[in-house]
């Protein structure tokens, strides 16, 4: 087996993701995603085809990260604009090696209006949402978290106010959770954050 090969596929393996976990800049990167993708892919095989298994390996690991990446990406491009009077930050994204993070894809966006703020984040296909899926299914359980039960969109939402704090969470097809959480925010406006977002885009992804 070619040693060069193994070395450079184990430092990729250890390297790679830290480096994906990086938040996205704002910067359109699909593009040249989707090309390393292609191109981790066809080394990938040559790796394989020649006996580099772990080479090969190390490509695929690549590979899988790599469109847990783009898929975050995506998911970045469907949060709601700014209300009238808000002001929104870029987004940010994270995509989370399998192995390492348990491949969760996350992605949020805060947004402000004098003293007020708000964080909306999006979490899809992590292990963690299998707790919080029991809290939707248990609106007792709830209750004594403190949450109420209502509905948004046709969605089971759970809502917490503590002092002048907000929260309200959403569980879509049990492997999307979005969370709003807010401060100085009134219920109002949080509802018309949650009654924005474009669940079936969501669901999509």
């Amino acid at each position: 087996m070619n040693k060069p090969c193994l070395w450079v596929g184990l430092w990729a393996v250890l390297l790679l993701p830290c480096a994906l976990l990086a938040d996205d800049t704002g910067t359109d990167t699909s593009t040249e995603t989707r090309a390393d993708i292609r191109q981790a892919i066809s080394e990938g095989n040559r790796a394989y085809e020649a006996g580099e298994l772990s080479q090969a390996a190390a490509q695929f690991d690549y590979v899988s990260t790599l469109i847990r990446q783009l898929q975050a990406g995506e998911l970045g491009t469907l949060f709601p604009e700014p209300l009238t009077g808000w002001q929104a930050e870029k987004v940010n994204t994270q995509a989370g090696s399998a192995a390492f993070f348990g491949g969760g894809i996350n992605a949020s966006r805060r947004y402000r209006k004098d003293n007020a703020s708000l964080e909306i984040s999006m979490t899809k296909d992590s292990p963690l949402l299998q707790t919080m899926a029991v809290l939707f299914t248990n609106p007792g359980m709830a209750a004594m978290g403190g949450y109420k039960i209502k509905r948004i969109k046709g969605q089971t939402a759970m809502m917490k106010e503590e002092s002048n704090s907000r929260e309200l969470q959403m569980l879509i097809a049990n492997r999307i959770l979005i969370q709003l959480s807010g401060r100085g925010i009134t219920e109002e406006e949080l509802n018309a954050y949650a009654e924005a977002l474009d669940i079936e885009a969501i669901t999509r992804l």
